[in-house]
């Protein structure tokens, strides 16, 4: 039996002394553990008897969370949908193998997600995990389906039921046995799954960002960008939880939270920006790096932009509706396959992806703003069932042309080392111009509203320097014709691909008329994939576990980062730009995305050894922000440390 308790570490005692002058922050960050900090920011499940796991797994991102299990994507949207139309919600627990683009929408309205599949870079794990659901990996279980149908019954937050009758389906544990329906627990702090619904209690300090960040966006809606932060008082948000807030901020736990906060940002030799996608995402990221007080009666909010920005966009991430995906498809097929209404829909594309790239822009984006261009690969635009007939149908297209189409985009194999990002800009100029068109459209709009945005846009999937040069060429023309070269501060690509590191230089140093090529992405899963020569989803099952259990590697590459190889070859592409500035005289941005740059030990590594040779920072999901930030500005710490420890044993040496 597993007796679970929501205990309050050392580190709130901690966290009081500092508030009261006891303690250094220093001090603090110098010990702090990576443990002490999940159980301080993560909801925790309060002790209760009589409930013992029964499966568990690798948990990607922690987070006690209770629901109703789902295991089917069409009965997820219909609950979802239902809940909207009570004007209510849900608690759901999420769980498939598989997964792809249509799978995002029920995915990031979960309170939680787990499956089987032991690679946590797959599509699911990194969606849910990148939205901030608790995630877990590797569950021992196995799915059975049938056709047998069975009555299920829901429960809205409300209190209403919800009765439907669907195909037979559960998940096969080793003790137990779960139908679709019923609750689950995810102990996603230390990989547990439990049954039945347990109570958790939420961190206080991170509700408040939250609350804020919820507070923030009515702002936004109500008062526009420009006044959002100065109103924030008035949102509704606020007031129903002014109480809460102000007792909080003025607590000796936040007061000494904030205190190691502020230590943490002026210590740090690495940026930690945001990976984001969304108006919630982006602007938890810039509540983060706010400055939180009580002033006069009313919490007083002061973003810093010094302190957060957009690490990277991937814009292939806000395509989760099934009118939007459509859009994509339609505009992928292309006006061969289209015909004469394609031009209509061309312009539809345009406008969402302007809207979506915008709803991220207005909150502010801080230093930069790193805009990643599409990047999902065809087959998961198209995956191998679908259903092309329907498609057609639904509007009005040929079935055989769709169908032949279809066919050819998503006939690959390898998902990630497919016809993606520039892959498809160098053979469709057509897409090239309407994406690129689309941020710049977002980028003059914030900028209309008095909304600074510092762009680079990032290109993915770069083998080539002529890949590079294409694009350059073409986003050029359309910066200056929107007149907006002040906002952009150049390109970035993607160090992903075995070619464009060996060819670094050659591809760094391009350059179109005014806009230059000075920034670099290492893509975490990616670059490790072309690194090891290992597919980042097969080597997990196969690869990785025998060359743990060898000490070959110590740990998966794709979760901690592997310093023999990986590690080194950054350090050395680092080290190669570093002398290309000195020729070109160009200032190069260099950062590192993935699911490493939220890894505490890879943070720390980083920090010490990569940051020295010009790596300027690592991008991570909000709910990671904080976890890389404290882990940058502790190896800083220890590395002084033990430079100081080495100089005194040096002097002693030479006294002696």
């Amino acid at each position: 039996m597993v007796l679970l308790t929501s205990t309050r570490n050392i580190l709130n005692e901690k966290l009081h002394k500092i508030s009261q002058g006891i303690l250094s922050p220093r001090d603090v960050l110098f010990e702090l553990q990576e443990e002490q900090l999940t159980d301080l920011l993560a909801p925790n499940f309060i002790k209760e008897d009589g409930h013992s796991s029964i499966a568990n797994g690798e948990s990607i991102l922690p987070g006690d969370v209770s629901g109703q299990l789902v295991l089917d994507r069409k009965l997820g949207e219909t609950l979802l949908k239902e809940a909207q139309k009570r004007n209510t919600t849900i608690d759901l627990i999420y769980s498939l193998e598989g997964g792809d683009l249509e799978d995002f929408y029920v995915l990031t309205s979960s309170k939680g997600f787990f499956t089987n599949q032991k690679a946590r870079t797959t599509f699911c794990p990194v969606q849910a995990s990148c939205e901030g659901i608790p995630t877990l990996v590797n569950v021992n279980c196995k799915y059975q389906f049938n056709m047998e149908t069975r009555q299920i019954t829901y429960t809205f937050n409300d209190g209403s039921k919800f009765e439907i009758e669907q195909p037979s389906r559960r998940i096969i544990f080793k003790k137990d046995i779960i139908n679709e329906g019923e609750c689950l627990s995810l102990n996603a702090n230390k990989g547990l799954i439990l049954k039945g619904n347990l109570s958790s209690t939420p961190s206080t300090i991170i509700k408040v960002y939250h609350i804020l960040s919820q507070a923030f966006i009515e702002a936004l809606d109500n008062y526009g960008p420009d006044n959002a932060e100065q109103n924030i008082i008035y949102s509704s948000i606020y007031q129903k939880n002014k109480k809460f807030l102000i007792e909080t901020i003025q607590s000796p736990e936040f007061l000494g939270f904030k205190k190691l906060l502020e230590e943490a940002y002026n210590i740090s030799n690495l940026k930690v920006l945001s990976t984001a996608h969304t108006t919630r995402t982006m602007t938890l990221t810039k509540i983060y790096g706010s400055d939180i007080s009580v002033v006069d009666g009313e919490v007083c909010l002061q973003s810093n932009s010094n302190r957060y920005g957009l690490g990277l966009l991937r814009d292939e991430r806000m395509w989760n509706q099934t009118s939007d995906i459509d859009l994509m498809r339609i505009i992928f097929l292309g006006e061969e396959i289209v015909g004469e209404s394609y031009l209509e829909y061309k312009d539809k594309y345009l406008q969402r992806f302007t809207e979506m790239v915008y709803d991220v822009f207005k909150v502010g984006t801080g230093e930069i703003a790193v805009v990643r261009l599409l990047c999902m690969p065809y087959n998961m635009i198209f995956t191998k069932d679908f259903d092309t007939k329907s498609f057609s149908e639904k509007y009005n297209l040929n079935e055989k042309a769709v169908s032949d189409r279809v066919k050819i985009l998503a006939n690959e194999s390898e998902t990630y080392h497919g016809c993606r990002g520039v892959r498809v800009t160098v053979q469709r100029q057509d897409i090239c111009q309407i994406w690129s068109e689309g941020v710049i459209r977002a980028a003059h709009k914030a900028y209309n509203e008095f909304v600074n945005v510092h762009l680079q846009i990032l290109l993915s999937m770069v083998t080539f320097p002529e890949e590079v040069s294409m694009f350059v060429e073409t986003f050029e023309k359309l910066v200056k014709s929107y007149g907006i070269q002040d906002l952009v501060r150049g390109v970035s690509i993607m160090i992903e691909t075995s070619g464009a590191f060996h060819v670094l230089e050659d591809i760094l140093d391009v350059k179109g008329e005014d806009l230059e090529l000075n920034g670099a992405l290492f893509g975490g899963n990616d670059f490790t994939a072309a690194c090891l020569n290992m597919n980042r989803a097969d080597s997990a099952k196969s690869i990785i576990p025998e060359y743990v259990k060898l000490n070959i590697m110590p740990s998966s590459p794709f979760q901690i980062i592997n310093e023999q190889i990986v590690g080194k070859a950054i350090v050395q592409g680092l080290r190669r730009t570093k002398l290309l500035k000195l020729s070109n005289r160009r200032e190069y941005l260099i950062g590192l995305g993935g699911e490493i740059a939220g890894s505490w030990h890879s943070v720390k590594w980083l920090s010490k050894n990569a940051a020295p040779h010009g790596l300027n920072y690592v991008s991570t999901p909000p709910d990671r922000i904080l976890f890389s930030l404290f882990a940058s500005a502790q190896s800083v710490l220890q590395s002084l440390y033990s430079d100081i420890s080495q100089i005194k044993t040096f002097t002693l040496l030479i006294m002696a």
